[in-house]
This record gives C-alpha cells, structure tokens and sequence, in this order.
C-alpha cells in the first residue's frame, strides 16, 4: 500500500524543514510505504533531509525528452539523479491548466519509466462526464491512449476532476466500480495487475472508508498532506487497516 502526498505548488523551505521534524520521531511501517512529491524546487533539499526516514520522493512532473533545448522543463533523468523513485503524470490541473492531452501524458509517462521512474498515472473524469454516465467511457479512452509500455512496476491514480479540492468524493460504490474498471482495462492492455490509488479531496475523516473499499491499494492526497499530523493520520489509518485485515484473514 501506498501513501502518496502532492504538495503541489506548496510548503517552502522552512514549511519542509519544520514538516520534517515530525517525520524523524514517528515510527513507519514496513507494510505502508510513503512518498512525498514536494514543489520541484525542493526535491533534493528535502531527500537530504529525509535520507535516514523510510520515506521515497517523487516529482510532480517531468519532460518526455532526457535533453535538450526545452526552456523551464525537467528531464526525467534529472529526477531520477537526485534520487526520486515517483513521478506523478499527467494529474488533472497538468490536463486541464497546461494543455496535456492524452499522447502527451503517455510520452511522459514512457520517458518516465525509461528513466527507471516509477509512473502514478492520473485519470479522472469531469462532472459533466459523470452526470451524463460516461465516465467509464472516457476513463477507458484515456487509459488506452495514456499507457505507456512497460507500466507494470508503475500505478494507477483514480481522481475525479470534480472531487479535487472541492471536498466531495464519489460513493463507495462509485469508487469501487472504477477502480474494478480502471485495473480490468490495465490487465487487457498490460496482461499484469496493476495498483490503484484513490486521490480526490482524502483527508482524515475518509481516509478510513476510502481504505475498506475493494481495489483501492492506496491513496494520493494533496490538500491534507500539507500539514504533517493529518498525513501521519492518514498513514497511521493504512497502517491499521493493513493490520486489521491480516486479523481478520487469520481468524478465517
């Protein structure tokens, strides 16, 4: 299980370096891995600070070229030489704000993994989409243009553009659905099973029902991963399900 924490364009040095205190006296997991994608400014200040905290870092973007004459853009190479082990593509305000469009995301994504990255790739429908029930159809459209070759190691993130921010989630049953969906649609194209995050509006109060629903081997969090306690809860939460679950297959 993964906990993934977009700081987006958030939290500076300072912000880190206080955030990182916490980290240093809190025991983690060895079931629940953590990655944390701070402003890309602040990768490598924040993996030196962090190096003995079993805890990964990623980016929040990356170029699909290695070099080149590409003014303001970041090669994947670059990130993967100042230790990051993630990259979040083509997240939903990279679509929508910036232009992505599917071919662009799967070039990223493909640059990514060439560069020994692992891929979270965002899909994610509208409101219109949903209300008018295609977000099947356009989730499995941008699945089959978005997915790059050798995706295996890599996952999947589910965030509905509606929920991003707005603190409204889909039902349960909505998120099960598509997350049964979304890894049906990868196993066709990749003939491997691949994991799912949930991410759209996780915080403190979901995290626990978000968790419980089947398919869903992780989440990425933005807004509540600003501040460390709430994403040390949202960690402590994945921890306790992980070990709740192990009980419950015992006893049967």
């Amino acid at each position: 299980m993964l906990i993934a924490a977009n700081w987006k364009m958030n939290l500076d040095k300072q912000s880190i370096s206080e955030f990182s205190k916490f980290l240093k006296n809190f025991k983690f997991s060895k079931k629940v891995k953590a990655c944390i994608f701070p402003p890309m400014t602040y990768i490598d200040y924040l993996n030196n600070i962090i190096q003995n905290i079993p805890i990964s870092v990623g980016a929040q973007n990356c170029h699909f070229k290695f070099s080149g004459a590409y003014t303001g853009e970041v090669s994947p190479i670059f990130l993967r030489d100042i230790g990051c082990e993630y990259v979040i593509i083509g997240h939903s305000e990279r679509r929508i704000l910036n232009g992505e469009d599917n071919n662009e995301v799967k070039l990223r994504a493909q640059s990514a993994i060439d560069a020994n990255l692992k891929v979270i790739l965002c899909v994610g429908e509208s409101l219109i989409d949903r209300e008018k029930g295609n977000a099947f159809n356009f989730i499995e459209k941008q699945l089959h243009e978005s997915l790059p070759n050798g995706f295996e190691d890599s996952l999947i993130a589910y965030e509905p553009m509606w929920s991003i921010g707005t603190g409204k989630i889909p039902s349960i049953s909505e998120i099960e659905k598509m997350h049964e969906h979304i890894k049906k649609i990868a196993f066709d194209v990749s003939d491997k099973k691949i994991n799912t995050l949930y991410g759209g509006s996780v915080n403190i109060k979901n995290i626990h029902n978000i968790l419980k629903i089947k398919n869903v081997d992780g989440v990425l969090v933005g807004g509540a991963s600003l501040k460390v306690k709430d994403f040390l809860a949202i960690y402590t939460a994945a921890v306790k399900h992980l070990n709740n679950s192990s009980k419950v297959q015992e006893i049967t």
